[in-house]
């Protein structure tokens, strides 16, 4: 999670968390609830239940997004595909998938599983507020109905063929499926979110000129938005195609200089000198690696204390550093941990030996010869 967001927990592994901009949409929805849609549906309702009721529906409104990402993550985990997080946001939320689906169906099943789950949940509130209506207070049911509505029209929305909205990948899964070229059916999903956006924005413009009425500016503000992650998507597209086929194998370093963890600082300390890393895998007597140590790491041990102290004590351990096999996805690997330049390695380990290792520098280098267009040759040294 970045510093903009906050995270509230894990369901099936998966990590949640929202961005701050979601305060300002529960603050929208609550106001929209408590002044305009519930005194009209619940008359004569007191102002305070009004807003206790908006409060409350806004946060169900949440979780309802919530279930929408679960939906394309748990689905795109019966694919094999790994599903790191969920993050909420101004605009909804984003399930964050590190790898593409393996087929046109996998694709378009994983996107129509949001816009289903919503459907689902809409629909399910609508009867509810039917159900309750003789025996709840008007407010209730009247916040159960627009729930449903409201669910009803997100599904609707994403639905829309054109990227980034799931409508766009279902677009982009029908045009690989028919084409039988991914590149080619991104681009139409990315011409389709081109159109689409163009389209909102001209319904938002003629919003504000025909009905003189300023909700405009948020048509032409999302369409603004879709713009700009369609022409993201597009760019991308080849970065991701070419990330997704590279291995650890492909940039670590295979002769990384070890540091033995039964050494103590001091007694580390002149082999470091002499070598031109700054970060290096602490090993057992047996060789097996146990974690990293950096030199910024060895000089927060106060020198009263160096000769006392074991590399194996002070070293980075997993799941902070990352141990992972030279077969592993680089994309796997920039999606799981984010590497600090001369304090963290990733140890390539193969067998129960230490491989190799690839330092911030190695991925930094392999994403910018990706953004290139170019596949990263196999080199024995190391970017540190």
């Amino acid at each position: 999670m970045t510093s903009a967001t906050f995270p509230l927990g894990r369901i099936a592994g998966i990590r949640v968390g929202a961005h701050w901009s979601v305060l300002i949409v529960m603050g929208l929805l609550a106001d929209l609830l408590a002044t305009t849609v519930l005194p009209l549906g619940a008359r004569g309702s007191p102002v305070a239940v009004n807003w206790t009721v908006a409060a409350a529906s806004a946060l169900v409104f949440l979780a309802s997004l919530l279930a929408h990402e679960l939906c394309h993550a748990l689905v795109a985990r019966h694919y094999g595909l790994r599903a790191e997080r969920i993050t909420l946001w101004l605009l909804g939320g984003a399930a964050e998938l590190p790898e593409e689906p393996p087929t046109p169906r996998s694709a378009l099943l994983i996107a129509a599983a949001g816009p289903a789950a919503s459907l689902v949940v809409g629909g399910g509130f609508l009867g509810a507020g039917a159900l309750a209506s003789p025996v709840l207070p008007a407010v209730v049911t009247v916040a159960l109905t627009w729930l449903g509505w409201a669910n009803g029209v997100l599904a609707v929305f994403n639905l829309l063929p054109g990227t980034p909205l799931d409508g766009g990948r279902i677009l982009e899964a029908v045009a690989w499926r028919l084409t039988g070229n991914r590149t080619r059916a991104r681009r139409i999903a990315a011409a389709g979110g081109q159109v689409l956006a163009s389209a909102l924005a001209a319904f938002g413009a003629w919003q504000i000129l025909a009905l003189g009425t300023l909700s405009g500016l948020w048509m032409i503000a999302i369409s603004w938005f879709l713009a700009v992650a369609a022409r993201a998507e597009l760019s991308a597209a080849p970065l991701r195609q070419l990330l997704s086929r590279l291995r650890l194998r492909d940039v670590m370093s295979t002769d990384p200089v070890t540091a033995p963890g039964w050494y103590t600082v001091q007694g580390f300390l002149d082999q470091a000198a002499h070598t031109r890393f700054r970060t290096f895998p602490v090993v057992t007597f047996t060789g097996t690696p146990v974690g990293a140590v950096s030199l910024s790491a060895l000089s927060r041990v106060p020198e009263t204390e160096r000769t006392a102290t074991r590399l194996e004590d002070i070293c980075v351990k997993p799941p902070a550093c990352l141990i992972a096999g030279p077969d592993t996805p680089l994309s796997e690997v920039l999606s799981s941990v984010r590497l600090r330049p001369g304090q963290d390695l990733v140890l390539v380990v193969g067998h129960g030996a230490l491989v190799g290792v690839a330092a911030p520098g190695d991925l930094a280098q392999a994403l910018e010869l990706a953004g290139l267009g170019i596949r990263p040759a196999h080199d024995a040294g190391s970017v540190k």
